[in-house]
This record gives structure tokens, sequence and C-alpha cells, in this order.
């Protein structure tokens, strides 16, 4: 069973056409929008801002992960391996809340930059939905 799961864990090269274009979209905005507030509002804010990018990057990646093992865990029948992926996606939430709570509660970073950072998110999936190539098989 473990030999399945280790061949059934795709590398970043075999990942969907669309999840690829939507980190990499997710990326770029993150960086784009980290030098405008360089440019417009300093060093600081531009920090909190790749910061939040690098939050909205990193957790993208990992719901795609958590998503695609319960999708394989759901078509294999082994629903014990669905309620593993949902401790790990637990875990996530857990990791994504309490991280962001102990920076901004340390004043590592400032909120409104990291708000502006992880809005990175929903910018770059749309526009990874848009340029991303729509006639893939596994559509």
């Amino acid at each position: 069973m473990t030999t399945n799961a280790t061949k059934s864990e795709p590398g970043l090269a075999t990942f969907d056409g669309r999840l690829l274009s939507a980190l990499i979209a997710v990326v770029l905005t993150g960086t784009l929008l980290a030098v405008a507030a360089r440019l417009l509002w300093g060093m600081r804010l531009a920090i909190s801002v790749e910061a939040g990018g690098a939050i909205a990057a990193s957790n993208l990646y990992v719901l795609s992960r958590i998503v695609h093992g319960m999708t394989l865990s759901g078509l294999s029948g082994a629903g014990g391996g669905a309620a593993a992926w949902g401790v790990v996606a637990l875990v996530k939430m857990l990791l994504l809340f309490g991280g962001i709570w102990w920076v901004m509660a340390r004043g590592l970073a400032d909120p409104i930059g990291l708000v502006v950072g992880y809005g990175a998110l929903p910018i770059g999936i749309a526009i990874g939905s848009i340029v991303s190539d729509k006639t893939g098989a596994g559509s």
C-alpha cells in the first residue's frame, strides 16, 4: 500500500496545468504586490505583503495536496486515508491561523500588509484559470 501511495504522489512537473498556472500566478501576484508596496509605502509593508503572498501560495499548495490525497483515498475505497487527510487539513488550518496570530502578536508583520499579500490567492487563482490550458485530459 505504501508503494501505491508514493507512486500516486505527483511531483511539481506532474501537476494539473491549471493548478500549476494558479500557483505561478499567486507567486507572481504576491511579488508584484510587494514591489508596489515597496515603491509606495516602504520596506516594512513590502515584507509584510510578501509574507502574506508566501502564506497564500503555500496554503494553495497544501490545499491541493490535501484534495489530491482525499480524492485518491475516496477512489480507492480506503476510508482511513481520507480520515488521515482530514487530520492534515485540520493541522493546516491550525498552523495557518496560529502562525498568523503569532506573527501579528509579536509585531513581526503589518496586518494590512498580510491581508494585501494574502489577496494574491484569489487574484492568482483567477488569473491562473484564465491563462491555463482548458483542453487537458484531466478536465
